[in-house]
């Protein structure tokens, strides 16, 4: 009798300890980029590995863009985002497109690098950005992080364009038809748009002006010069390539809503099963895993800080 009554208390508890993890899992929000860009399988890979995590319920992913992603974490409708590290800095501080600052930003861990690029026809007149004046110009959708730094850069040229807010697929395609002059995006080492604009017709990168690259890492400290592409063998109709501003995709997270602890063991959960978040983007196969902890001018996190100098990283 009494043990069947100690078996039955034992699993009695053993049931109560089940639910009691069950219930202090948290639900997250991880807003992220739209379906076929480079952004959204990462988070993919990202939420499955969050979600083996105790304290980890499911993980949602919210569509967005790299400026709206860090309104969304700043504004609390999301607990994480991935966003680039210029919309993050620009949020933080409340500039422009920000009304207000939002201090509640951190970073969480940083990822795989994107750069500023200006596509044309190899045999366009155009060979600088004061050239693009009066031009149709692709500058990405609104709410894009290229977006809001395309014009940006035009207005520090002074220079007035025919802008086109068209998809990075779209772009390509309006190129390849003959209906528009450039493209400016901001592109990873190895992108697909890309790729098949330089597999089928002959372009050519426009470089930034050098005090144009000078102001802008002087203004922002998530910045920094790198050529693009690293591999032009890569772009088979490519006919140069540029060093020019590249900045990295990070994950930023709302330190009000994410612990020091849960924040410590989402980055020590995603830094021990990295390899398979790099085999959703091919970029991210060559970074170190230290890279991880690069800042980028926003507050590190105080749980990733703590795993990061765990590492020795920091």
């Amino acid at each position: 009798m009494k043990t069947i009554i100690k078996s039955a208390i034992d699993l009695f508890c053993a049931a109560g300890i089940i639910y009691g993890n069950y219930a202090s899992a948290k639900d997250l929000t991880l807003a992220t980029g739209r379906q076929g860009g480079s952004q959204y399988p990462i988070t993919v890979a990202l939420a499955q590995v969050i979600e083996g995590l105790e304290s980890v319920g499911s993980v949602t992913l919210k569509p967005g863009g790299g400026t709206s992603n860090v309104a969304a974490v700043g504004m609390g409708q999301a607990e994480l985002a991935i966003t680039l590290s210029p919309s993050a800095v620009s949020g933080l501080k409340g500039e422009k497109p920000y009304k207000n600052s939002m201090p509640n930003i951190t970073q969480l861990f940083t990822l795989h690098g994107f750069k500023i690029t200006t596509l044309v026809p190899a045999g366009s007149s155009i060979t600088n950005f004061r050239d693009l004046a009066g031009k149709r110009v692709s500058i990405g959708p609104n709410g894009w992080t290229i977006n809001t730094l395309a014009k940006k850069i035009l207005a520090m040229e002074g220079v007035t364009i025919n802008a086109e807010t068209l998809k990075p697929g779209d772009a390509v395609q309006q190129m390849k038809d003959g209906n528009l002059d450039a493209i400016i995006n901001t592109p990873s080492d190895l992108y697909a748009p890309f790729l098949d604009l330089a597999s089928s017709r002959e372009i050519r990168l426009v470089p930034l002006n050098s005090n144009i690259q000078d102001k802008l890492i002087a203004e922002n400290d998530s910045f920094y010069l790198s050529d693009w592409p690293a591999d032009p063998g890569a772009y088979p109709k490519l006919k140069n390539s540029v060093t020019t501003v590249s900045y990295p995709n990070i994950i930023i997270a709302n330190r009000d809503v994410i612990s020091e602890e849960m924040g410590y063991q989402i980055t020590k959960q995603v830094v021990e099963n990295f390899e398979s978040i790099a085999s959703s983007e091919k970029s991210l196969a060559v970074l170190k895993l230290s890279d991880l902890s690069i800042q980028v001018g926003i507050p590190l996190h105080p749980g990733s800080k703590r795993y990061f100098s765990e590492r020795g990283w920091l």
